[in-house]
């Protein structure tokens, strides 16, 4: 007698064989994946970039420890000039506000052009090389303390301190003066979306701060009038025609650049400018003394 399985069992007994075919296929598969983890390489180091000599150059570290790049000039008056800390946009770096720090020098103000970190050579933290990361832009963590740590290097050399600030950056001027670490700011083209996330727990309502922006750069005036509403008094507003952003704004609107140094001489006090250098003159020639005449001598006179 031939015993039969029902269909049923049959069925049960075909599943049973597929799925222990599977599962014996997914070991080395698990097996081989976390080879391929082991076996993958670690992100390339970031390369270092070459750049001219500085002979301005200054360091000082923030609160956890990055090491801050500078350019410091200070005004022949020394602590008793004003100070204005230049802040670059997202993804640039100091030595491109070289000419914006000449014309602020040449009306008595002192400058710290500074790299912020991730940026030109601000890239230490520690022993570790630290990069650009888009994350940067909304934390309260990194770029705020690189303000803070600057104004603090500023405040023994220089009478007052003012904050102008790029792109980004501009929310940082706003900061700077919200937290008092400055007496005024100037944020060219900000993007106000940005500020509450990088204040974090400090203040954000800004005070003593001049907005300016291009009417068609987009999202910018917008941004700028929003800044201006929340702050307050002194401050000030400005929009000019065409879509120049950040540093070109400044470059191509003579008005904007007036309204930025007008506002910075008028809330960090008079500066004085600096002396013209004197061109040294080599004395001329004193006049021959006039020649000695030979008086006779008198005669004897007789007895």
């Amino acid at each position: 007698m031939t015993f039969r399985r029902p269909p049923a069992c049959r069925k049960v007994a075909a599943l049973v064989a597929v799925l222990a075919i599977l599962a014996a296929a997914a070991v080395p598969a698990e097996a081989a994946t976390k080879r391929r983890k082991k076996a993958k390489k670690k992100p390339a180091p970031i390369p270092e970039v070459a750049r001219p000599h500085d002979p301005f150059e200054v360091t000082f570290p923030t609160s956890d420890g990055v090491r801050l790049f500078a350019t410091w000039r200070p005004s022949p008056a020394g602590p008793a000039a004003p100070a204005v800390l230049l802040l670059h946009a997202f993804s640039r770096e100091r030595r491109e506000l070289a000419e914006l720090a000449d014309e602020l020098a040449a009306k008595g103000f002192s400058t710290l052009a500074l790299d912020l970190r991730g940026h030109g050579e601000s890239v230490k933290k520690g022993g570790t090389r630290i990069g650009v990361s888009p994350s940067l832009q909304t934390s309260p963590n990194a770029f705020p303390r690189d303000v803070e740590a600057a104004c603090s290097w500023l405040r023994p050399r220089s009478s007052h301190i003012g904050v102008l600030g790029l792109s980004l950056s501009g929310n940082l001027a706003a900061i700077a003066t919200a937290t008092d670490w400055a007496e005024a700011g100037v944020a060219v083209s900000p993007n106000a979306d940005r500020l509450a996330p990088l204040a974090g727990t400090r203040p954000s309502t800004p005070k003593g701060l001049l907005v300016l922006a291009s009417e068609k750069d987009p999202g910018r005036a917008e941004s700028a009038r929003t800044l201006d509403a929340a702050g307050l008094e002194p401050k000030a507003v400005a929009l000019y025609p065409g879509t120049a952003h950040a540093l070109e704004l400044l470059r191509t609107e003579a008005a904007a650049k007036g309204a930025a140094f007008a506002w910075l001489e008028a809330r960090l006090g008079p500066v004085s400018p600096p002396p013209a250098p004197v061109t040294a003159v080599a004395p001329s020639d004193p006049a021959p003394p006039p020649e000695a005449t030979a008086t006779p001598a008198p005669e004897a006179q007789r007895p």
